[in-house]
């Protein structure tokens, strides 16, 4: 018995795959979104989180001015969203970038010197910070170094 193909099946007409499109939307989808919601609704929004506060911080570094001029300013925001976004640059190695925009980070920081700071040092500065401050500081923390200590204390002060 020679065994049936999706193409040796009769092709669907507009209305068929139409009522199936819409069994998907109105069906499918919702019961999927539903049970992953538990896993994505967090990770959503501290991804919406980081992403608004490194718009903050990038609009703190164009509205103050830096000493360094605008090429400085500009390279720091630059590398500022490229490692929020995660993509590789080839231009310019992470050290190099984190290094001569150091000055500029610590100006628009809350935390002075917070480049030079250990994980354990920075934890005695984050809790007098307003909400506002701690946002900033995650979305810094977790597009540069990433330190598990210095992001889980941030949570707990948010929460």
């Amino acid at each position: 018995m020679p065994s049936l193909r999706w193409a040796d099946q009769r092709p669907m007409t507009t209305p068929e795959r139409l009522g199936d499109r819409m069994l998907d939307l109105v069906v499918f989808a919702p019961i999927g979104l539903a049970l992953e919601a538990k896993e994505l609704l967090p990770k959503l929004a501290d991804r919406g989180r980081g992403q608004v506060a490194l718009a903050r911080l990038a609009g703190r570094v164009a509205t103050r001015g830096t000493p360094g001029g605008a090429g400085q300013l500009i390279g720091g925001v630059r590398d500022a969203v490229v490692s929020a976004l995660g993509l590789d640059d080839d231009t310019s190695s992470p050290t190099h970038a984190a290094e001569s925009n150091a000055e500029v980070v610590d100006a628009q920081l809350p935390i002075a010197d917070y480049h030079a700071k250990t994980a354990m040092d920075l934890l005695e500065h984050l809790e007098p910070l307003s909400d506002d401050d701690l946002a900033e500081v995650l979305a810094f923390e977790q597009a540069h170094r990433a330190r598990a200590t210095v992001i889980n204390r941030i949570r707990q002060l948010r929460d």
